[in-house]
């Protein structure tokens, strides 16, 4: 058996510079960090010639096909095509965190499913070649809308300034945080489960040509990834930082249709009890809400919210892991 594990992701600056309509003509920059909730896949042998098929195949739901082209989950069909299996398989995909939520967790079963699968096949890939792996995948065979960061960041993990480059490139700028920043860092975030899933892919498309037509915005928040990562760096007050959240929150719903009503009363409740700033995950329209604020508010602030639908996390956490193997 094999067991894989990949980190989802927060982002902190930048996202939208990390789409290829937009850094193959500008460029780009996005400051994120993995977090300590992943995504695990496990694999291991089936004998199917003493069943009616070839797979077993489990997420959310069940599937026993008799040949990979019958699988309906495309991702995981995409993936055992990609690496040539054809049978044999039986395997499980869990996580820590609803899907659809803005904290790349398609991408973290991407770059986990892969891991796992060439660890069964024997076959060592490096941390870029997943990364790389996992963009083709989503990006070129499923034809699935979105940027690269999210299996950048299921990769290599860490806290990162990714840039990326016209012509296709990126080079991964890990963060040298002390643990005295981490502290800080870990103690001030929290995490808003809005109750309100939606597709990303859909909510990219629509607001495609508003990007492209507002491309000094869009460019104005990778400047601000590039100035996040050396405040994050410095020993300077991180409601700094929380303020500088805050900016690109208001320039992100400028770019783009990325929130709704109910998510910015949810964000002004928490500003007017103690919040310095933060912004919702991913593309917008649902999913968790991110926020900045010092220790001694957090209290406050899931009071004035109402919900139990918080939490806390750890940042700057490993990339995707081989955290079980035996003999098959």
């Amino acid at each position: 058996m094999i067991i894989s594990r990949a980190p989802f992701r927060i982002t902190f600056l930048g996202g939208g510079s990390d789409i290829p309509d937009h850094f193959e003509n500008h460029g780009g920059y996005c400051l994120n960090t993995a977090i300590n909730y992943h995504g695990y896949v496990t694999v291991q042998h089936f004998h199917s010639q003493l069943f009616d098929h070839a797979l077993r195949i489990s997420y959310r739901k069940a599937e026993r096909p008799k040949e990979v082209g019958e699988i309906e989950n495309p991702l995981i069909r995409a993936c055992l095509k990609y690496v040539g299996i054809e049978k044999d398989v039986e395997l499980h995909h869990m996580a820590d965190l609803p899907a659809r939520t803005g904290l790349g967790s398609s991408s973290t079963l991407a770059v986990s499913l892969l891991n796992a699968l060439y660890a069964y096949q024997g076959v060592f890939k490096t941390t870029s070649e997943l990364a790389n792996e996992a963009i083709h995948l989503e990006r070129e065979i499923l034809n699935e809308a979105g940027g690269y960061q999210d299996q950048i960041a299921a990769a290599y993990g860490g806290t990162s300034l990714i840039q990326f480059y016209r012509d296709g490139s990126y080079a991964v700028n890990r963060l040298p945080l002390t643990q005295k920043r981490l502290d800080s860092i870990n103690q001030s975030i929290l995490l808003i489960y809005t109750r309100k899933q939606r597709n990303s892919f859909e909510v990219l498309r629509e607001n495609q040509q508003k990007r492209k037509d507002m491309f000094g915005l869009v460019n104005q928040l990778a400047d601000y990834a590039q100035e996040g990562a050396e405040l994050l760096c410095s020993d300077k007050p991180l409601e700094a930082f929380g303020a500088m959240l805050d900016e690109g929150w208001k320039l992100k719903k400028e770019i783009s249709s990325a929130s709704l009503p109910v998510i910015d009363q949810i964000y002004d409740t928490a500003k007017s009890s103690g919040a310095w700033g933060g912004k919702l995950m991913g593309a917008g329209k649902g999913g968790f809400l991110m926020l900045m604020a010092p220790l001694e508010k957090h209290a406050a602030i899931r009071k004035a919210i109402g919900s139990d639908d918080v939490l806390n996390c750890r940042i700057d956490q490993p990339g995707t892991q081989i955290v079980f193997s035996n003999g098959f």
